[in-house]
Parts: C-alpha cells; structure tokens; sequence
C-alpha cells in the first residue's frame, strides 16, 4: 500500500499516559521519524509523563497537557474563570501550530477532542470497536488492527501500516542528561554495586494496581537465592509511596541487599536501569522501559493478559499462572489467586531459563 501522505512537515502524536503505553507508542514514533526523517514530530503528552516523553531522541518538541493543575484549579470554584481562560489558550496554541497530521494513539474521548481542536485536516485514530469512549468520531480515516487480542506495540504500529507506512519493531533508546548519568553513577561505585552482574528488582507498583503487586517475602526470597547462587548484587528500585515496602523486603533477607537511591525523574531511573545485568518486576512501568532497553527481563504477571501487555522483547520472559480467572480486566479482586499462586520457585527458574547460559563476568 502506497502511503497517503507524501511528506507532512508537521506531525503530532497524541498518547497522554499512561508510562507502560507510552514505552509502547515510542517503536511506533521511531518508525514515523524512519518514514519522514525531516518532519518536525510533535507529542502531546500529560504533565506527569513529559519527562519520559522528553528523552524521545525522534521527538523535536513536547506539548504538555496541564491535567494536574486544571484538576487543581477544577477544584475550587473560584478558579473556574482562571481555568476557562487557560484551556482556551492551550487550544488556541494547538490550533495555530497548523498540524499537518495528527496520529491518536490513545483512542478515548479526551485524547479525540484534543485532535479535533487542533484543527488538522487529516486525523488518524482507530476504527469503532478498537477505541474507547466515541474517539471514531473524533478522526477521519480510522484503522482497523487486524485483530482485538493483539500486543499493544503492534496495535499501535497497525496504525501507522493503515496508512501505508513501513513498520518493524525497534527498542527504545533514551538520551540522559550527564547530571542523571553522574548521579547514579556515583551512587554504584559508592554502594560498590558495580563488582559483581547487579540485578534489579522493582516489587512496587502503582496504588491502582495494588492487587498486581507480588507478595514481599517471595521477592526476599528471590533475591537471597539470586545472591547465593546466581552471585548477583541485588539493588531494589522504588517509587512514589513504596520505600517502605523494599524496607520490608530487605529485613526479610538473609544476605544484603541495597535499596536504590531516590530517583526523581524517569530519566534517573533509566540511568539507574542501563547498569542492570538482569531485571525483575511486575506488570508495571519501570518493567516495559527495562524490557524495551533490551535488558533481559522477567516479568511477574497476574491478572492481565500477557498477550497484549506482557513485555514485548525477545530477552523478556513472563512469568504466570494458568488459572480459570485469569487473564481478566479487574481492578480489584479478593483472592488474587493469579499472583499469589506464582511461587519463588517459579521466577527463580525463569531467570535461570533466560540469563543462565550467558557467562557472568565479575
């Protein structure tokens, strides 16, 4: 199929959030940047995810979307002139940046309006049935995937190759700040983390996704076996709200283990990750950009379908539970049987399936 559109100059990519569908739109984006090596690409993003998006190397600029202070401002009704005046001009802005296509990844009813006020002649989402909450009507030619249960990076790709572009999958590369760079490099020589292969394990996850989170004494248990006898140096990553929960696993460690330092952006922690011979976590974000830098990656999974979420690269593996219930799209449970059903054993075998036949060099 020939490509419909012969050298746009100006092109925006709408993905707001969240941090594991952004990791997958990125092959996606560097495909566009392949297809169209001189336009200038654009992505709308939320405010909370800019500085990931912002490492893109294939991004020329960032256009934030304010949500947490319009929520702010949303709040207190005396902000509401404040409020009205401010989506106006952001939508002005869009409006005058005179897109020449638009590509909506996102596919729901905020991401649809904002591709619709941007006044772009030629907007491209998903069809009916393969978007949530009306988007279709928000886009002029709208792409079917060739099927429902499909991985998110391929989804995502079916919408550039409805259009006639060449697609392959790529692994995300990131461009760090020298001072995030120093900072974590500093903090592994200092923690001497760099003697033997390190392993890092991130046992949080979001406070939604509470129920996906594997139980603290078998990530202990893990990581004095990868000690003893796999010979890693074992380093536990965190985030917003979940220091205390690598504390807990540490006390019930026999061997030491380190908990990572503060990283305040996602820029630090991927820093962090480049120094990791071998990673470990659930289905959370920090797992998709680790999988996706190609650093060989189990993945701890329980209600959601490894078809469509699991890690995406051939160094991933997921590790699961073939149980009635599961795979489902629950935001709550009261048994998760799917997670607590995977035992130490279990992901102990994995890594040794994955990274066992390589020669560690200490």
């Amino acid at each position: 199929m020939e490509k419909q559109f012969k050298n746009p100059e100006n092109i925006l990519v709408v993905r707001l959030g969240a941090l594991g569908d952004i990791i997958h739109v990125i092959p996606a984006v560097k495909n566009l940047r392949t297809a169209y090596p001189n336009a200038h690409i654009s992505w709308l993003v939320e405010d909370k995810l800019k500085d990931l998006v912002d490492g893109v190397p294939d991004i020329d600029e960032v256009i934030v979307f304010p949500r947490k202070r319009w929520q702010s401002l949303f709040k207190h009704p005396l902000n509401y002139g404040k409020l009205i005046s401010e989506v106006r001009t952001f939508l002005k802005k869009l409006r005058l940046r005179k897109y020449d296509i638009v590509f909506d990844f996102h596919g729901n009813f905020k991401s649809g309006l904002l591709t619709f006020f941007s006044n772009t002649s030629t907007r491209v989402g998903f069809s009916r049935g393969f978007c949530k909450e009306f988007n279709y009507i928000f886009t002029h030619i709208r792409i079917t995937p060739q099927q429902k249960r499909i991985h998110r990076i391929h989804k995502y790709l079916s919408l550039l190759e409805g259009v006639g572009i060449d697609t392959h999958y790529q692994r995300s590369v990131f461009s760090i700040p020298d001072t995030d760079r120093n900072y974590i490099h500093d903090f592994i020589y200092q923690n001497c983390l760099h003697q033997k292969p390190l392993a890092i394990i991130h046992p949080g996850t979001s406070a939604f996704g509470k129920f996906k989170r594997w139980p603290a004494r078998n990530y202990a248990i893990l990581a004095d076996r990868l000690i003893q006898e796999l010979g890693y140096s074992v380093l536990f990553t965190w985030g917003t709200l979940e220091y205390s929960m690598t504390e807990e696993i540490v006390s019930l460690m026999r061997n030491k283990a380190t908990i990572a330092c503060k990283t305040s952006s996602v820029k630090q922690l991927i820093a962090l990750l480049h120094h990791a011979q071998l990673y470990v976590g659930g289905d959370t974000g920090p797992t998709h950009i680790a999988s996706t830098m190609g650093i060989p990656t189990v993945a701890i999974f329980g209600p959601k379908d490894p078809v469509i979420y699991a890690p995406h690269d051939e160094n991933a593996v997921v590790v699961r539970k073939d149980i009635p219930c599961s795979p489902c799209e629950k935001r709550s449970c009261n048994h998760i049987t799917c997670i607590t059903a995977i035992t130490p054993d279990d992901v102990f075998h994995a890594v040794c399936a994955l990274t066992c036949k390589r020669s560690l060099t200490f």
